[in-house]
């Protein structure tokens, strides 16, 4: 006899790869982007649910601002997006998840504060290689191999021009 199927239903989101710089010349390995721990124990980046008006940017900027206390961040480069299959146990239900990433730099003057009433227990600033190793989904680790290309790119001197006499 078949199984019935179950629900599968289509979510969409938005968050970002936040980063800072010890000086504005630092190289990438001196860079530091945010990590939030959940009481589960896994780490993760800012995300959450866009809604229905919002733009990605929009709710990429509010929930960094609601999970990690961040409101000083500017984007700087759109990352792309991750997309994943989960089932949620509580509501019988497969997730078919989309979640559309930005590269977002912290301009300073504030702490991390993790929204606890959303399972956060806590904020680090941690290296690319540190966060690779903490981040247990392949999906978000292509996410932060794609911050770390854009910072890569964006920490790279022009190519100097030639200027000389026409032959």
């Amino acid at each position: 006899m078949r199984q019935p199927a179950r629900k599968m239903r289509r979510a969409h989101s938005a968050g970002g790869v936040v980063f800072r710089r010890p000086q504005p010349d630092a190289p990438v390995a001196d860079i530091r982007i945010l990590l939030l721990q959940h009481e589960a124990g896994k780490w993760m980046l800012p995300k959450g649910t866009i809604e229905a008006g919002e733009t990605p940017e929009a709710v990429a900027l509010r929930e960094v601002a609601e999970e990690t206390g961040l409101r000083n961040v500017r984007i700087v480069q759109d990352l792309g997006e991750e997309r994943y299959l989960f089932f949620w146990k509580t509501e019988d239900t497969y997730y078919d998840k989309t979640v559309h990433y930005y590269l977002m730099e912290f301009l300073g003057g504030e702490e991390t504060c993790p929204q606890r009433e959303e399972g956060f227990v806590r904020c680090d600033w941690v290296s690319v290689a540190d966060a690779l190793e903490r981040i247990r989904y392949k999906e978000t680790r292509e996410v932060v191999r794609r911050a770390e290309a854009a910072l890569s790119r964006e920490s790279s001197p022009a190519p100097e021009v030639q200027h000389g006499s026409p032959p």
